[in-house]
């Protein structure tokens, strides 16, 4: 009876409307309803998961067949988080109390520190995260009968919010969560609680909301498959209009790409001249093929044609590698753009967001992520010491400074004159910057404004050149903003000058820039070209300021306003596919295109998540089928299709594939196997791979050539936990590992960086 009313309240959510995107609660309503008994019974969803078919009658039961799989998926991820517990994280509670509203069972939580957070499978250091499930006891649980013992009190708890990094006051190991039930908050000071990790489901409860909520089904509709064959191309649209991208981009793509790679990206593009149907291209990139790269070539070019695209892949990973070379691409691009007369590529238009711990941005691509997007416009944007009073700061030194030397000297003269008492003459040498009193020459004091307005000015320029899009700022803002930047380092090295005269320059700068200076006012060059740069330099910071300020810029740190400011002013965005659930709650201007690379790993009930953002119509999948699966740890929702992809089943239907049929990674005797096994030698060897240079003999001996199975003999596998190892087949490693640093050293190869991996399916032998 328990199963058939979640049944009710699965099926309830289905008709929700977009606006309304959390559906039922996946948390409160499913996992914190689970006794011990339902998560460790096999046969809990066992009759309601059923065999997800290859085509569906309609996009409600397209969704509805991925509903309990995903449940037992995520029962089964309960069970192995609670028969790991002993040697799961644990942290002892220091502080406890509840949360507004009262009787929502929602507490503050603070531990002291983390133990067990390294695990022994090589895994990162286990850190708190938004989803984390954990067990909150008033004793530390070993194993899954001490959660059974009488008269102790414990309970699941789900994180809904960790400590911003960037925040300074608030406190590192202090969380919010939600507990299954009301925990006795009194007690507290009688008893010690611990938390307990057991794992996050996050990811499945982004999967649960979007196959609950009513969003774009544009081209969900168009792979249900009802028919043998899914139906792919518009009746509507001319075979002429298709011809436009090859005489458009044929040409440089050629020069780049191979033939297979430019077909397939011509495909994907004249997608684009379709308005009424959407669709779905498959890319076919078996390893080493230059899947990534053309994916990269293939958005590079959505990004100079204005097309407003999401990327996704299912990992971190992923994501980082394929955001760094389409940002490595761009920099490139610009780089050889006769037109771009400047060293600051605009990046403002494309963005990489997710959970930060994850993604591990490096500073070789963090110009695009999200994070540090923001904190470097928080600078610009401060109400205080923003772009105003960078912009204001030089005006005034320019315009004014004669008339503020002379406050500044009457300053001085004032203090000198009367006796003050010692805050203010404290008060007083700030002002004025003295240094015992002393008065600086009309040059020293100008040097040093110009010295201090010019850094945060400099820095402001270069933040709005790489940070906000030259579409959204204007193209003749952007170049402004590159010509006030050489003409502020000309007039710097002009009054830095040796020869430059005290009294000279007071007499010059008392003047207006409107004034006409003429040679016979000043008799000397560099005063002349010191006008002539103040004047310039004055009139580019006044058309500048006019049409920032036309554009009402934000004018706070907030980072949900900025961070909002940033996804508004984007049209190319990284993701993982779990990450861009966060578009559906970001007011943006709707997306046309979706690309999906490594999307044979993608589970398909996870892709609904892109493949329903608002003005998606049409979507890229780039992948392999013949490469492993996503993981399903439930052997029945393994055994529904639950880790089958989007990209498995309508291959399965027969729709058409791009393949990219030339590898350039494997020597050819190593791709002969796999060529032959899962290819039908449908792929060729590149010019790289057959040529004699890239063959490598860095050890003797007939048993090692491309590639060599050894069979160890006399080896016993040695049981801990829930992995094994074998001594005997490490030393024969690290004996291979010896021959091969041997092997170098005779013959001088130490100079060239050797790279070698080590696999192991065998936890504790890795």
């Amino acid at each position: 009876m328990k199963q058939e009313s979640q049944s009710e309240e699965m099926m309830e959510g289905k008709g929700c409307s977009s606006s309304s995107k959390k559906a039922v609660g996946f948390a409160g309503h499913t996992v914190f309803s689970w006794s011990l008994e339902d998560i460790f019974s096999q046969s809990f969803f066992k009759d309601q998961v059923e065999k997800i078919p290859e085509s569906f009658q309609s996009v409600k039961q397209y969704f509805g067949s991925f509903v309990f799989p995903l449940l037992e998926e995520t029962r089964m991820q309960l069970r192995s988080g609670l028969e790991a517990m002993r040697r799961a994280p644990y942290a002892q509670v220091i502080a406890f109390e509840e949360l507004k509203p009262y009787g929502a069972n929602q507490y503050g939580i603070e531990v002291d520190y983390w133990r067990n957070t390294i695990s022994n499978s090589g895994k990162e250091p286990y850190k708190t995260l938004p989803g984390d499930i954990l067990v909150l006891a008033d004793f530390k649980p070993e194993k899954v009968s001490d959660l059974r013992r009488v008269g102790r009190t414990w309970t699941f708890v789900s994180v809904t919010t960790v400590p911003d990094d960037e925040d300074e006051n608030k406190k590192e190991n202090r969380y919010k969560v939600k507990a299954r039930n009301n925990m006795q908050v009194r007690d507290r000071t009688k008893k010690s609680f611990f938390l307990i990790y057991l794992t996050n489901i996050l990811p499945n409860k982004r999967i649960w909301n979007s196959l609950h909520m009513r969003g774009n089904w544009k081209v969900i509709t168009q792979v249900l498959g009802t028919d043998s064959v899914v139906d792919e191309r518009c009746e509507l649209c001319s075979v002429q209009r298709k011809g436009q991208w090859d005489e458009k981009f044929g040409p440089s793509l050629s020069s780049t790409l191979n033939e297979s790679q430019v077909g397939a990206m011509l495909a994907c593009l004249g997608r684009l001249d379709c308005d009424h149907r959407s669709g779905v291209e498959l890319i076919w990139g078996p390893p080493g093929t230059g899947k990534t790269k053309t994916v990269s070539m293939l958005l590079l070019t959505l990004l100079r044609i204005k097309c407003r695209t999401l990327a996704c892949t299912p990992t971190n990973v992923a994501i980082t590698e394929l955001a760094s070379r389409v940002l490595k691409l761009v920099k490139e691009s610009y780089k050889r753009d006769s037109r771009s007369n400047t060293p600051i590529c605009p990046l403002g238009d494309i963005l990489l967001f997710g959970n930060k711990d994850r993604l591990k941005v490096n500073p070789g691509f963090e110009e695009i992520y999200l994070n540090y997007r923001i904190k470097k416009l928080r600078e610009c944007f401060a109400p205080l010491s923003g772009w105003r009073h960078c912009f204001s700061s030089m005006i005034d030194l320019l315009e004014d400074c004669v008339s503020q030397y002379h406050i500044y000297v009457e300053k001085l003269k004032e203090r000198e004159d009367c006796n003050v008492n010692q805050s203010e003459e404290k008060e007083c040498r700030k002002e004025t910057e003295g240094s015992k009193g002393e008065r600086k020459p009309f040059l020293k004091y100008v040097r040093e404004r110009f010295k201090c307005a010019v850094v945060s000015l400099r820095n402001c320029i270069f933040i709005f050149c790489t940070h906000l899009p030259k579409s959204y700022i204007s193209e003749n803002s952007f170049q402004e903003m590159v010509a006030l930047k050489s003409l502020l380092d000309s007039f710097g090295n002009l009054l830095f000058q040796d020869n430059v005269v005290s009294k000279e320059l007071e007499k010059l700068f008392s003047h207006s820039v409107d004034e006409g200076i003429s040679w016979a006012f000043v008799r000397k060059r560099y005063l002349l070209q010191l006008h002539q740069r103040r004047s310039e330099c004055l009139s580019v910071l006044r058309n500048l300021w006019n049409s920032l300020d036309e554009l009402n810029l934000p004018c706070t740190t907030s980072k949900l306003v900025l961070e909002d400011f940033c996804f508004k002013r984007a049209s190319l965005f990284f993701s993982t596919a779990s990450s861009s659930y966060k578009l559906h709650s970001v007011e943006i201007k709707p997306l046309n295109f979706l690309v999906i690379d490594e999307a044979a790993q993608l589970k398909e009930s996870e892709s609904t998540i892109p493949l329903q953002l608002a003005g998606i119509n049409h979507a890229v999948l780039i992948g392999d089928e013949c490469q492993l699966p996503a993981m399903v740890e439930s052997k029945i929702s393994d055994e529904a299709g639950f880790g089958r992809s989007l990209f498995e089943r309508l291959t399965s239907l027969n729709h058409s594939k791009h393949l990219l049929n030339i590898q350039y990674r494997m020597h050819p005797s190593i791709s002969l196997f796999p060529n032959l096994q899962f290819y039908r030698n449908q792929i060729l060897d590149g010019a790289n791979v057959k040529s004699k240079s890239y063959e490598k003999q860095y050890l003797t001996g007939t048993e090692f050539g491309p590639y060599s199975f050894i069979n160890i003999i006399g080896g016993r596998e040695d049981f801990i936990y829930h992995s094994c190892r074998n001594i005997v087949e490490v030393s024969a490693v690290i004996k291979i590992l010896q021959k091969l640093y041997k092997g170098m050293c005779c013959r001088n190869l130490l100079c060239y960086r050797l790279k070698i991996c080590l696999i192991s399916v065998i936890d504790l032998s890795a």
